[in-house]
C-alpha cells in the first residue's frame, strides 16, 4: 500500500512538472490561451503552477487577468508578490507595481529591488534613488540597477559617486560606469577604469570598443578589438555597426567576410547597415546569402537556445538603448519565431525609426500574421512615420 501511494505521488508530481514545462513553452509562443487550458486542466496546482500562469499573462500583456488570478490564490509566497510587482513593472505600471509593494505582507531585496528598477525603467529617477536609500538591504544587483539609473538621467558624476560607494564592485557594474562614460563622451575616464579592471569578460572588451566607435574613434575601437582575448558574436557585431554607423561600409565587409561564423545577429547588422547607408543592393546580397545558408534552419535554432544570453548582454552593456541593435534585437527574435519578446523589444523603445517599424511588420508578415502586420502599418501611418518601399513589401507580403 505504501509503495502504491508512493508512485501515485511520484506520477502526479511528474505530471505536474510535465504541465509546468508545457505552460512555459505556450507562453514562450504567445499561446497564452493554450496554456491557461493546460492550468485549468491541471489536478493540482502548486504554487509555482500559479506563479508561471500569472507570470505568463504579464508576458502576453494581459496585466489585469493576471491580477485576477493572483486575487484566486489559494496560497502565496514572496515569489508569487515579487512576480507582481516585476509584472507589472513589465507592463509599464509603475503605480499599481508600488501599491502593491506597499501592501506586501514581507518584502526581501528582490522585492524592493525590482521597484527601484521601475522607476528607472520609466525614469523616475528620484523615485528610485528615495526608495534605493530606504533599503534594509541592499546587494550588488541593486546598487547596479541604481547605479544605471543616474547614467540614463545623464548625471554621471552622482553615478561615479555611488560607483565609489559600493561595497562590491562587480565586472557588470564596472561595465555599466564604462558605458555611462562613453555615453557622455568621456572616453579617458572610461579607459582608465576599464584598465584598471581586474577581471574583464567580453561584455566589457565589447563595451569599450562600442564607445570608441561611436565617439568617432573607429581606429582606437579596431586595435582593441584585434587583441581582444576573445571574441563573440556580440563583440563582432558591435565592430561591424561601429564601421557602419560612421559610414565606413566597406571595412566592415572586410570585416564580415573575415568572421569565422556568420550569426543571424551579424548578417541583420550588416543588412541595416548598408540600408541606412543607402547600399541597398549590397544589403539585398547579405540577405540573399543568409537564405542560402544550408544550416539556416539549425541556426535559427541555435539562436533560439542563445537569444535570451544575447540579449541580456546587450541590455547589461546598455546596447538595447540603441535604435540601431533594438532593430536587430527585434529582426533576431523574429527569426527564431519568438514574436512575443519581438514585440516587447518594439513596445518598450521609444522612439521608433521606420527601421524598426519595417522589421516588425516584416516579421509578423513572414509568420503568417497578415492581420496583425496591417494592424501595425496602421498604427505606423496614424502616428505620421513616413513609410518606404520596404514597409510596403512587408505588408503585401502578408496579405
Amino acid at each position: 500500500m505504501q509503495f502504491l501511494l508512493i508512485s501515485y505521488r511520484a506520477y502526479c508530481s511528474s505530471v505536474a512538472i510535465s504541465a509546468n514545462s508545457q505552460i512555459a513553452r505556450y507562453v514562450r509562443l504567445g499561446q497564452i490561451e493554450n496554456a491557461r487550458k493546460v492550468f485549468d486542466q491541471m489536478p493540482d496546482k502548486s504554487i509555482l503552477s500559479w506563479n508561471s500562469i500569472i507570470a505568463g499573462y504579464f508576458q502576453n500583456n494581459q496585466p489585469h487577468e493576471a491580477r485576477f488570478l493572483f486575487d484566486r490564490m489559494p496560497e502565496r509566497n514572496t515569489v508569487s508578490w515579487n512576480g507582481l510587482v516585476s509584472g507589472y513593472i513589465k507592463n509599464r505600471m509603475v503605480k499599481e507595481a508600488r501599491r502593491v509593494f506597499d501592501t506586501m505582507p514581507e518584502r526581501n531585496v528582490v522585492s524592493w529591488t525590482a521597484m527601484v528598477r521601475g522607476y528607472t525603467e520609466e525614469g523616475l529617477i528620484s523615485q528610485a534613488e528615495s526608495l534605493f536609500w530606504q533599503m534594509p538591504e541592499k546587494n550588488v544587483v541593486s546598487w547596479t540597477v541604481m547605479l544605471g539609473g543616474l547614467i540614463q538621467d545623464r548625471r554621471i558624476d552622482e553615478a561615479r559617486q555611488l560607483f565609489d560607494m559600493m561595497p562590491v564592485k562587480d565586472v557588470v557594474a564596472r561595465t555599466n560606469m564604462i558605458a555611462g562614460y562613453c555615453q557622455e563622451g568621456r572616453m579617458a575616464e572610461a579607459r582608465e577604469l576599464f584598465d584598471d579592471m581586474p577581471r574583464r569578460n567580453v561584455i566589457s572588451w565589447t563595451t569599450m570598443i562600442s564607445g570608441h566607435a561611436q565617439n568617432q574613434q573607429v581606429h582606437v575601437a579596431r586595435k582593441l578589438f584585434e587583441v581582444m582575448p576573445e571574441k563573440n558574436e556580440v563583440s563582432w557585431t558591435a565592430m561591424l555597426m561601429g564601421y557602419t554607423q560612421c559610414g565606413r561600409t566597406q571595412e566592415a565587409s572586410e570585416l564580415f567576410a573575415a568572421m569565422p561564423v556568420k550569426s543571424v545577429v551579424s548578417c541583420n547588422a550588416m543588412i541595416l547597415g548598408f540600408g541606412q547607408n543607402g547600399e541597398v543592393a549590397k544589403a539585398r546580397q547579405v540577405f540573399d546569402g543568409m537564405r542560402e545558408m544550408d544550416d539556416w534552419d539549425m541556426e535559427c535554432y541555435d539562436q533560439g537556445l542563445r537569444k535570451e544570453r544575447i540579449h541580456a548582454q546587450l541590455v547589461k552593456s546598455q546596447f538595447d538603448s540603441d535604435v540601431y541593435v533594438a532593430s536587430v534585437l527585434i529582426t533576431m527574435y523574429i527569426k527564431c519565431g519568438d514574436l512575443v519578446k519581438a514585440k516587447w523589444v518594439f513596445d518598450r523603445f521609444y522612439p521608433k525609426d521606420v527601421v524598426m517599424w519595417n522589421s516588425i511588420i516584416t516579421g509578423y508578415a513572414q509568420h503568417g500574421l497578415g492581420e496583425q502586420a496591417l494592424e501595425i502599418f496602421r498604427e505606423m501611418c496614424s502616428l505620421g512615420i513616413a513609410v518606404d518601399d520596404v514597409t510596403f513589401v512587408g505588408v503585401l507580403s502578408g496579405l
